[in-house]
């Protein structure tokens, strides 16, 4: 078996949600239910929503640990200082934000929290690789930079995501024949 370069198994930028930098964390959260509902009805979609500038240019990235971020309860410092005059980081401390947890008040903050915009916690687009890269140098890429996905670049354009999944996948059909894998990995023959 020959083996492939990013670009053959890289997913198309199109197959992915996106929205425009200007996003706030509320657009941000119909965007990615609206991926999940086609995941259910698709099958695999890809569960990050790419960010884009007012130039069409790809600038960073949106999962659920970002919007996750924008959306932690916190205090503001009237409050912390309301709580106690000494430094207490109460939103790193599950205990303290217990004692001081008010529905309302996290209900207000939520609503404000959501209107924040989606550059403040998306993640930059920091690293990328070539569609024509073989699938062993996207692994050691990945594993320099600890992505778990990483754009892929032809003629200076971003044209698609590769997953750390697929690329393993690729791995395995290299190193294992089809029919040496229910053998290798389930300990069964055909």
């Amino acid at each position: 078996m020959e083996m492939k370069r990013v670009g053959e198994i890289m997913i198309p930028l199109n197959a992915f949600p996106h929205i425009p930098f200007w996003f706030n964390l509320r657009q941000a959260l119909a965007a990615l239910q609206n991926a999940e509902k086609e995941r259910a009805a698709q099958g695999r979609v890809p569960l990050v929503i790419l960010v884009f500038s007012a130039q069409n240019l790809l600038v960073g990235t949106v999962g659920r640990n970002e919007i996750m971020r924008g959306l932690r309860p916190g205090f503001s410092s009237a409050q912390s200082s309301e709580i106690s005059g000494a430094c207490l980081d109460v939103t790193s401390n599950k205990d303290l934000y217990s004692v001081f947890f008010s529905q309302e008040r996290a209900l207000k903050q939520l609503r404000n929290q959501v209107e924040r915009q989606i550059v403040e916690f998306m993640a930059p687009i920091e690293f990328t690789v070539d569609y024509s890269d073989y699938v062993p140098h996207v692994i050691y890429c990945m594993i320099d930079h600890n992505l778990t996905f990483v754009p892929v670049v032809q003629d200076k354009q971003i044209v698609g995501m590769a997953y750390a999944e697929d690329v393993l996948h690729e791995v395995v059909k290299l190193l294992y024949p089809p029919q040496e894998i229910q053998k290798k990995f389930y300990g069964t023959s055909d």
